[in-house]
């Protein structure tokens, strides 16, 4: 089966509803979905609602934004087929607050900085649980005139390194994410293993009874994919892959379902 099982939506940093991002699934002639939002599971019942009407296998999703203590680097963590939804939405919380409270403080250093924004108006996009991402700041700024794009020009300026907006953020342990996947019932995957490198931390989420690994991702070139399936096979894990589609907050433009990945068997139930 065609399937995309990365897919974030309004509940997080992606720009489109889940019933738009399922009805475009579908359009694009994918077979399976997951929407993977970042640390909640809210917009789940509504995907396997209109999932039913379209015809869609929808997998439960998750992704967890995690660092490596090993490094402080971060480390995403996916999660699928979570039974305890509420548990783990409920579990992640404090991280979204400490997310919301740290883009706020990067809107403050913004609006000091002298472009004309407000706290009011900023939350006019945010995410559907009412968190501000970094896209929904670089939206308003976008809507403002300020840039042609969420990402570009201004938008290193303001969060790349050096940038006057950067404030330090706070994360999930990596290992208490995979714990905490696999604790509601899911199956912990690691997310886009090259982006942040985290190979090398592979063993030890094995340890904590790591499912998966994220085979085709728009950052695995053919040789970071072939290292992919060979840690696959040595530790026993299965192969997922998706877009990592944000809508028009992605930072690169990959379509849903352009990573010809297929629904690995392990994850339905």
């Amino acid at each position: 089966m065609k399937a995309d099982l990365h897919l974030h939506s309004a509940w997080s940093d992606g720009s489109l509803s889940v019933s738009r991002l399922i009805r475009l699934a579908k359009a694009l002639g994918l077979n399976a979905v997951a929407v993977t939002d970042h640390d909640t599971m809210a917009g789940q019942e509504e995907a396997i609602e209109e999932g039913k009407k379209e015809g869609l296998v929808v997998i439960p999703g998750v992704e967890i934004s995690a660092f490596n203590p090993e490094t402080g680097r971060k480390a995403h963590i996916l999660g699928y087929q979570v039974r305890d939804m509420e548990g783990l939405t409920q579990a992640c919380l404090p991280w979204l607050r400490a997310r919301h409270e740290k883009n706020m403080e990067s809107l403050d250093l913004i609006i000091k900085a002298g472009y004309p924004l407000c706290r009011e108006e900023v939350t006019e996009y945010a995410a559907l649980d009412g968190t501000v991402y970094r896209q929904h700041i670089m939206h308003a700024l976008a809507d403002r005139g300020y840039s042609s794009a969420i990402y570009g020009p201004l938008y290193t300026r303001l969060f790349g390194p050096g940038g006057l907006a950067l404030v330090t953020a706070r994360y999930m342990n990596a290992e208490e994410a995979a714990r905490l996947i696999r604790d509601c019932g899911g199956l912990a995957v690691l997310a886009h293993p090259f982006q942040y490198d985290t190979m090398g931390f592979l063993p030890r989420l094995v340890e904590l009874g790591l499912s998966g690994i994220e085979y085709k991702h728009p950052t695995q070139t053919p040789e970071r994919q072939r290292t992919v399936q060979e840690a696959a096979r040595r530790y026993g894990l299965f192969l997922s892959g998706g877009s990592d589609f944000h809508g028009l907050y992605s930072e690169r433009p990959v379509p849903p379902g352009a990573m010809d990945a297929e629904l690995p068997a392990e994850i339905v139930f």
